[in-house]
C-alpha cells in the first residue's frame, strides 16, 4: 500500500540552500535544496519527476565534511507559477526513503543547531 503524502510536516523544515548531487538512469546532476528536514527535502527544478519517482542523492550539510547518501522518492511536484503578482518556485519535494542512521543523527544535529541560531538572531517582539 502507498503511503500517503500529507502537507502536516511533522519535523522541523528549515530554509538553507544545500548542493545536492543526484544520479538516475546513470545520468548525474545538480540540484539545490532550499529547505531540509528529517524527512526530506524540496529541489528546486524546472522539470520535475513524477510523483513515485526514485533517485540517489548525496549532499554535504553546511560546515560539514561528511557526504551524505541517501535514496529519496518524489511525493509532490511544483510548476513555476506567476499567478496575480505571485512566483511560486519550481520543483520537487522528496522524501528520504534509504538514510543511513549516522546521516539522520547529522542532519538532526544541523537542524538543532540551526534552529537555536535562527532563535538567538531573531528580533525581540
Amino acid at each position: 500500500m502507498k503511503e500517503e503524502y500529507s502537507n502536516k510536516r511533522a519535523c522541523v523544515r528549515l530554509d538553507s540552500q544545500i548542493q545536492v548531487d543526484f544520479s538516475l538512469d546513470d545520468e548525474v546532476s545538480i540540484l539545490y535544496s532550499y529547505n531540509l528536514s528529517l524527512e526530506g527535502m524540496f529541489l528546486e527544478t524546472v522539470c520535475p519527476y513524477p510523483e513515485g519517482t526514485r533517485f540517489a542523492v548525496r549532499f554535504n550539510l553546511p560546515g560539514s565534511s561528511k557526504t551524505i547518501h541517501s535514496v529519496v522518492e518524489v511525493v509532490y511536484s511544483l510548476e513555476e507559477t506567476h499567478d496575480e503578482g505571485d512566483w511560486q518556485l519550481p520543483g520537487m519535494g522528496v522524501h528520504f526513503v534509504a538514510l543511513d542512521l549516522d546521516d539522520r543523527e547529522l542532519i538532526s544535529r544541523f537542524l538543532s543547531e540551526e534552529d537555536r541560531s535562527v532563535r538567538r538572531t531573531a528580533p525581540e517582539e
